[in-house]
């Protein structure tokens, strides 16, 4: 996807902190492994086929199939090596039975080096609306501060209507809109700042 960038004025925010016990019980949030990665590419594909509507289109089929192939060929090939290249990073959350049940990842903005991008948020089914995105995308926001982002932002779909709410929330900002084929796209930021050292 190709949106159209804007800026935004106002506050920087700081990311809330997320003590690692804050997810619930029997959950495990760590950084991606090799060994990760197929389940990290199926996660992905059954939450994107799971964006997808009954009635949906063939044009809108065939969009997200092309945007899905697209990923898979990219930073989903080996989430492994891609995500632990300076200024990228993914978690994932682990269930007891080692499943991989959700993801988030950081990844670096092409041309833009001070922003950081919010990609492959993912929650298994079973275990949405538990406060597990809005962790994962906060654990998001605290890294890439420390890493010296100015921003962070993301891109969302207009068949990921929970994905923009959850983000308003957490006070991201809608910059510019766009269109992926048929489907319309918005973009949203989050300013940062650095966190403050501790003495």
């Amino acid at each position: 996807m190709s949106p159209n960038t804007g800026t935004r004025s106002g506050r920087a925010h700081q990311p809330a902190s997320t003590p690692a016990n804050t997810f619930p019980p029997g959950l495990r949030v760590r950084q991606v492994r090799p060994t990760d990665n197929e389940a990290v590419r199926q996660l992905f594909i059954e939450s994107q086929n799971g964006l997808l509507p009954e009635d949906a289109t063939r044009e809108v089929r065939i969009a997200m199939k092309k945007y899905t192939d697209s990923c898979l060929m990219s930073d989903l090939a080996r989430a492994s090596t891609h995500y632990t290249k300076p200024g990228r990073r993914m978690w994932i959350l682990e269930s007891q039975q080692r499943e991989i049940v959700a993801m988030a990842a950081v990844d670096m903005e092409d041309g833009k080096p001070e922003v950081g991008l919010l990609r492959r948020l993912c929650v298994a089914p079973g275990f949405r609306r538990k406060g597990v995105a809005t962790l994962l995308s906060q654990r998001a926001e605290q890294w890439a501060a420390k890493q010296g982002f100015s921003s962070i932002r993301l891109y969302a779909s207009e068949l990921q209507p929970e994905a923009k709410g959850l983000h308003d929330k957490l006070e991201y900002a809608q910059i510019a809109t766009s269109n992926f084929g048929p489907l319309a796209v918005v973009e949203m930021e989050k300013r940062l700042e650095k966190p403050v050292a501790k003495r």
